[in-house]
């Protein structure tokens, strides 16, 4: 009897060490981690994503943070306003402080709340790039006209190529002092 207990608690010591054996070379063998490469746009790009089209003024945030990244600081206008009301037509937004002393925005929260994320963002750095910077249409890129959206990357440099001044054109005194007979009216 004595043999057989010995027996057994040799083979069940030898079989509990080959399952610690086995187990510890399954724990050793290194294991493979699938990685999930995230291309950026829009939704998930840290500045554009917390742009909301009900809250308006988030655009102002996005924008001020993209012009950080450039070395560009905004912290100085506080004048920055804007209004929701029927433009008319297919206008989805107008800058109204182009040449003047503060930001005035205008959107048509219809026509803007059905356009892309994209489509939104470009809308309202083209608009504050008038107000803000007196950019004209002569610039292209962020300021190009009747242009209503970029892809992401391209967007990208569009906006870098604003806030490092390579594609930016101010409006001339001759066609600020129009711009503000117009809006003066």
């Amino acid at each position: 009897m004595k043999k057989i207990l010995f027996f057994l608690i040799i083979f069940i010591s030898c079989s509990e060490e080959g399952d610690e054996e086995s187990s510890q070379s399954e724990s050793i063998s290194p294991m493979e981690i699938e990685t999930i490469a995230i291309t950026p746009d829009f939704d998930n790009d840290s500045i554009y994503s917390a742009a909301r089209p009900k809250i308006l003024n988030s655009y102002w945030t996005a924008f001020v943070k993209s012009a950080a990244l450039y070395d560009v600081d905004l912290s100085n206008i506080e004048d920055v306003t804007f209004i929701s009301e029927d433009l008319g037509g297919s206008t989805a937004g107008i800058a109204n402080g182009s040449c003047e002393e503060y930001v005035l925005i205008s959107v048509d929260e219809t026509l803007f709340r059905n356009l892309t994320p994209g489509e939104q963002i470009f809308l309202m750095y083209h608009e504050l790039g008038h107000d803000v910077f007196n950019a004209s249409h002569d610039g292209g890129g962020l300021m190009a006209p009747n242009i209503r959206s970029l892809e992401y990357d391209l967007f990208q440099t569009e906006v870098k190529d604003f806030f490092t001044k390579v594609d930016f054109i101010e409006w001339t005194d001759e066609e600020c002092e129009f711009i503000r007979g117009v809006t003066d009216n």
